[in-house]
């Protein structure tokens, strides 16, 4: 018999209200075992090197500031969280995660604070290193120990079930067995009530919505949730069954156990990621607005001398949850230019813009007003490119996920191809951006948008 299948024989169920209790234990006895270990590692490590208490005192010293970057790193991780450690790879993940960024940040630290540094300098990095090697593998030990003990109190999840309900019930039974939830189907519905779907998740406040028919299309759904509602929805995931014919790759795939389905959630950052992709807006725009202010102040004198009319240009356009806000640029196009054409998409060559124009959005000077938009909260740096009301109306594509985040100055697509033989190819990148956003991701477009602008300005002609 198997270690795991002996400590399942002892497992019990927490009482309700009992994991927060576990989460404290689990940190305060993280704090002994990090303590304990980085104490040994000191001792073998400096065995034969003189006196070991001057720097076991400086690590007295800074130890606390160690342990409080360990615990903001691990419920940011969520390793203090018994219903996140589900199986062996997301334990070992987040544990690496959390006590690889305490060293990292913990070294930051040391590197800019001189009195810090003057402390936690007295002791050889390989013996922080080491030690934090060694702790990532005790505290996943302990992880694992524990997910098998202990099973959460059951939380009563609303579920929808639309599809084959054959498949769906299995995958709940599933989850059934392994615990932490209980599933409670408010309905099953046929691939053919999907212009339904959408009011029974809102209305019933449905968690989970399991399709098990990889046939039926979304896009009107997430329509319905974003464009049409106007406002944000509450917190729900769809789980789409994999059809391994349709499906190469790992695109959107997240494994549950032992069901690999695809996940979406109807908020795709969390709350920790909004408050850090909102803090870097703010502080990237208020960097570009300083350094790019000669530049707007030229540019207005120059739009006014080239073409008659105004020097800022504002659009309508769709923004987070399907509302709709003015969007500011530079004037590049004369007066009055689609007048008898009505709204077009911009094209590379695109004989509406003036002379000026091109140049200005050869090297996307036409769009820095938007990083005041930045400011007041209606856009972000990174995200989905905005698009006009008349557009947005003719395709459930651009009504959908893509509203689920706030527009950007740039975006994926906006670096990868500025202008587009199908509006609709922008969404690929958009989706991909949703599903896989980190603020590296974000700095990394912010990065590609400047060099796509330097140095290769016509690379989409």
């Amino acid at each position: 018999m198997s270690l795991s299948s002996k400590l399942k024989r002892f497992s019990f169920r927490l009482p309700q209200g009992a994991e927060i209790i576990l989460s404290l234990v689990l940190l305060i006895s993280d704090m002994f075992l990090l303590d304990f270990i980085f104490r040994e590692t000191f001792y073998l490590w400096l065995a034969n090197s003189g006196p070991v208490d001057t720097y076991i005192n400086s690590y007295n010293q800074v130890k606390f500031d160690l342990f409080a970057f360990y615990a903001f790193f691990g419920f940011v991780s969520g390793i203090f969280s018994l219903r996140r450690l589900n199986a062996a790879s997301d334990i070992i993940f987040h544990t690496t995660s959390s006590l690889l960024s305490t060293f990292i940040v913990f070294n930051l630290v040391g590197f800019m604070s001189r009195s810090f540094a003057a402390l936690s300098h007295n002791f050889p990095r390989p013996i922080m290193l080491i030690a934090t090697a060694i702790s990532i593998f005790a505290v996943f030990l302990v992880r694992v120990i524990v997910s098998k003990v202990f099973r959460p109190h059951p939380n009563l999840v609303k579920a929808i079930i639309i599809g084959n309900p054959a498949d769906g019930k299995r995958i709940i039974n599933h989850f059934h067995r392994r615990g932490g939830v209980r599933f409670r189907i408010v309905r099953t519905m046929k691939p053919s009530e999907i212009d339904e779907l959408a009011s029974e998740v809102i209305f019933k406040h449905v968690h989970e919505v399991f399709v098990t028919d990889s046939n039926i299309s979304l896009d009107k759904f997430w329509a319905q949730i974003y464009y049409q509602r106007k406002e944000e929805p509450h917190k729900f995931n769809v789980r789409i069954s994999v059809d391994p014919s349709k499906t190469t790759g790992s695109i959107g795939l997240r494994s549950l156990e032992d069901f690999p389905l695809i996940t979406i959630c109807s908020h795709p950052l969390s709350e920790t990621q909004k408050f850090i992709k909102r803090l870097f807006d703010i502080l990237f725009s208020i960097f570009a607005i300083t350094i790019t202010s000669p530049v707007m102040l030229l540019t207005s004198i120059l739009v006014k001398i080239d073409s008659p009319g105004p020097v800022f240009y504002k659009q309508k356009r769709v923004g987070l949850n399907g509302k709709e806000y003015d969007v500011v640029k530079f004037r590049s196009m004369r007066t009055g230019s689609e007048a008898q054409s009505g709204p077009t998409v911009s094209t590379a060559d695109d004989p509406r813009v003036s002379k000026l124009g091109k140049f200005i959005r050869k090297f996307g000077i036409d769009e820095l007003p938007q990083f005041f938009l930045v400011l007041t909260g209606e856009m972000s740096v990174v995200g989905p490119r905005p698009e006009r009301p008349f557009f947005v109306n003719e395709s459930y594509a651009f009504q959908g996920r893509r509203l689920s985040v706030k527009p950007g100055v740039t975006g994926l697509a906006a670096v990868n191809s500025r202008y587009y033989l199908k509006l609709e190819d922008k969404v690929t990148y958009d989706y991909s951006y949703i599903d896989y956003y980190s603020i590296l991701l974000d700095i990394k477009i912010v990065f590609q948008t400047v060099w796509v602008l330097l140095f290769e300005p016509n690379y989409s002609k």
